[in-house]
């Protein structure tokens, strides 16, 4: 299971306006140089907290299709609530991913 985004995904999130991720995903030796070299990327738990505080989250595994779906349900200002429904991905980061750009889309975070 991976538990950090990829380079790409946290690159967009980063350009979406979200805070710079605080987990070290790799840490790898520069050879030649006496150093290291630190990659930075959002861990699962990272992305939990993404979520707006707001609403019902639904984090599931359907073992039919094999992925993981989130699903926000978010309590308008209005009183009417909205539902955000994830894609089935086979990774928990990436549905989380999913969803969290939708609602960034949506102006819901």
């Amino acid at each position: 299971m991976k538990q950090y985004t990829a380079p790409e995904q946290t690159a967009q999130l980063i350009e979406l306006g979200f805070e710079k991720p605080s987990s070290i995903a790799s840490v790898e030796p520069l050879y030649g140089m006496g150093g290291i070299s630190v990659a930075k990327s959002y861990s699962v738990g990272e992305l939990i907290e993404m979520l707006p505080g707001n609403s019902s989250k639904h984090i599931r595994y359907v073992a039919t299709k094999r992925a993981w779906v989130v699903d926000v349900d978010v309590l308008g200002k209005s009183g009417c609530a909205k539902c955000y429904r994830g894609a089935y991905h086979a990774e928990l980061v990436d549905a989380l991913y999913d969803v969290i750009v939708k609602l960034k889309a949506e102006g819901v975070i």
